[in-house]
């Protein structure tokens, strides 16, 4: 449900990412099956990549808590996806594994960095939009 959330609210910006000469990109760590789906069941058109073996996300360091789901701002987090339209589908990947948000420069310079501390933990559209 997390993740369909932020997907659509970053992707809702696209037209401004573009303006700031940028690209959005998703990575996932489902499958290519479950990839092929959910762009098309929520209107990505953005590249959407896929790394079951969760290398890029041991690679920047971005947490896996497993009692992450018990923290109550999970709970907090939950309400307010499910007040915007996003709904928990079938599981895909690993439920335990959080996200981030990265900007990376032309060579490979981080500009922003966000690591998601608790499931459904997102950084402000806006902050992400800044970093460009």
């Amino acid at each position: 449900m997390f993740c369909r959330e932020q997907a659509v609210q970053l992707h809702r910006e696209r037209d401004a990412i573009h303006k700031k000469k940028a690209e959005l990109v998703f990575v996932g760590n489902g499958n290519r099956h479950f990839a092929a789906g959910f762009k098309d069941q929520f209107g990505i058109e953005a590249p959407l990549y896929v790394d079951p073996k969760l290398d890029s996300y041991r690679a920047l360091e971005l947490r896996r808590p497993l009692l992450g789901l018990l923290d109550p701002r999970v709970w907090t987090a939950g309400a307010r996806a499910l007040r915007g339209g996003a709904r928990q589908g079938t599981t895909q990947g690993d439920v335990f594994q959080l996200g981030g948000v990265l900007v990376v420069r032309q060579g490979g310079e981080i500009a922003y960095r966000y690591a998601s501390q608790t499931a459904g933990d997102h950084p402000p559209v806006a902050e992400v939009l800044a970093a460009l």
